[in-house]
Order: C-alpha cells, then sequence, then structure tokens
C-alpha cells in the first residue's frame, strides 16, 4: 500500500484539473500544494509523484534563456 507524500515544490492543477503542473508552467491553473503540504497516496499515485515532487518537472514553455557574453577567444602565437 502506498504511503501518503509530502509535497516537494508548488504543485498546479491543469483548467481541466486532469494534470498536475509545477509553478511556471503556462498550463497551472488551480494550486494544488505547495511545499511540505501532505498529499494522499492515491492522488501521488494518480499523478505520478516522486517523493512529492513531479519527475523531470519542467515548464512547458520556458521564456528564451539567454547566456552571458563570453570572452573573446585568442589563439596563443606560440611565444
Amino acid at each position: 500500500m502506498s504511503q501518503n507524500q509530502i509535497a516537494a515544490q508548488k504543485l498546479f492543477l491543469n483548467a481541466n484539473k486532469t494534470e498536475l503542473v509545477i509553478e511556471g508552467d503556462d498550463r497551472a491553473a488551480f494550486l494544488y500544494a505547495t511545499e511540505g503540504d501532505e498529499i494522499p497516496a492515491e492522488m501521488a499515485e494518480q499523478f505520478g509523484l516522486v517523493d512529492g515532487a513531479l519527475p523531470e518537472a519542467k515548464p512547458a514553455r520556458k521564456k528564451a534563456e539567454t547566456k552571458p557574453a563570453g570572452e573573446p577567444e585568442t589563439k596563443d602565437a606560440g611565444q
């Protein structure tokens, strides 16, 4: 028998209440749990939670990440 889990991250239901997503996901419509909330075993199993978190949870749409400009490459002149 499964055990209840403790939420390890903020979890949201989508608009249809059929899927859990993380904070920042465009599909997030209803707050389901915050860190430390107890999640019933049957819900954790239904939504595929692992140790109170969604496995490999990433927002559906991420803003483009910008990398800081690096140092220009210089060739060693063999000096």
